[in-house]
């Protein structure tokens, strides 16, 4: 293959709204790749380019593969994860080029001092990127597009790509792909991260990142009741809701209780090990919940309260009274 430029792949946006790390639930998206000597594309389209397929490779000499007119994504918080593995043609960084109104991209370049580096794209220009050196054969590449904090990421395998300047993503949502020049394709596919809570106008993948971004905001603020659910076809409730049990729809959600159950409750019991003389240790039944981890329990009388963030480790005073736990976001 002559040694054409390959700028790897090149994220282009829109100019309308459609993680964290990309750790939490995620929903498969889109797909490019070979089948029984055909291109196959569920969920988005190709703009038809002139390429050939090698086995199950895309081969691209000198032409251009669009990839856009992705489904909807009306559950996703934002967060998008484009992987691909490609053979990419190292070419000169002065040669480098882009169109399109691109965002972000990934490409191996040659610098003036003939050493071979990946690149990455992000406010408008390219940056070296360090932690992986290109080698001879296909690359195994991603890209984290944050759309809601504005930044993007680079991996190869699993090794994120570090880079002296910042990674600025200056959009709001997906638009196209495209891949330039010369080179050949395995596959690209594309993933969203699966929103589950929301705060402001920002949807979040798990419930303690939502409550994070709450106290950030505002640390006064009790997070739950600014935090809102996040339902299964991406609505989103009220912040405050409460659930026909009593408790803040949020915390059913973190707990795994059904919000229209009314006697859906936590489950309390003497803690299996209690060696504290002074106070009784109560243990909640959290097995199996989405995110136990992002509830702290406060138990009040009435005229004093406290908190506790182990759930196996909630105590009562040994005095007379009656005594609430009541589950809030940490």
């Amino acid at each position: 293959m002559k040694a054409k430029t390959m700028l790897g792949l090149i994220a282009c946006a829109s100019a309308y709204v459609s993680l964290s790390a990309f750790g939490n639930e995620t929903n498969g998206w889109f797909g490019v790749k070979v089948e029984n000597v055909e291109i196959v594309h569920p969920n988005c389209a190709t703009n038809g380019a002139a390429v050939t397929i090698d086995g199950s490779a895309i081969k691209l000499e000198d032409a251009s593969l669009g990839i856009d007119n992705f489904a909807e994504a009306p559950t996703s918080d934002g967060i998008v994860k484009i992987s691909a593995t490609a053979l990419l043609t190292p070419s000169s960084t002065s040669d480098f080029d882009v169109s399109g109104s691109p965002k972000a991209g990934f490409a191996v370049g040659i610098d003036g001092q003939n050493e071979t580096n990946f690149y990455g794209y992000a406010s408008n220009s390219w940056h070296k990127l360090t932690g992986a050196t290109p080698g001879a054969g296909d690359t195994s590449f991603s890209m984290i597009l944050n759309y809601r904090d504005k930044v993007v990421s680079f991996y190869v395998d699993d090794v994120l790509l570090a880079s002296e300047d910042p990674l600025i993503l200056d959009a709001n949502s997906l638009a196209s792909i495209s891949a330039s020049g010369s080179g050949s394709i395995t596959s690209v596919t594309g993933a969203y991260e699966v929103a589950v809570a929301a705060y402001g106008d920002k949807k979040y993948g798990s419930i303690a990142e939502a409550s994070g971004a709450a106290k950030t905001a505002s640390p006064e603020v009790d997070p739950t009741t600014v935090v809102k659910v996040v339902n299964a076809d991406g609505s989103t409730e009220d912040a405050g809701a409460i659930a026909d049990n009593g408790l803040s729809e949020i915390v059913c959600k973190a707990l795994g209780l059904p919000m229209d159950v009314s006697t859906a409750n936590i489950a309390v019991a003497p803690a299996a090990t209690d060696t504290d003389v002074d106070e009784i240790t109560l243990a909640v039944n959290v097995a199996g919940a989405p995110e136990a981890s992002a509830v702290k329990y406060v138990v009040s009388n009435g005229t004093t309260s406290n908190e506790f963030e182990d759930a196996s480790a909630v105590k009562i005073p040994l005095e007379a009274g009656n005594y609430t736990i009541t589950p809030v976001l940490k």
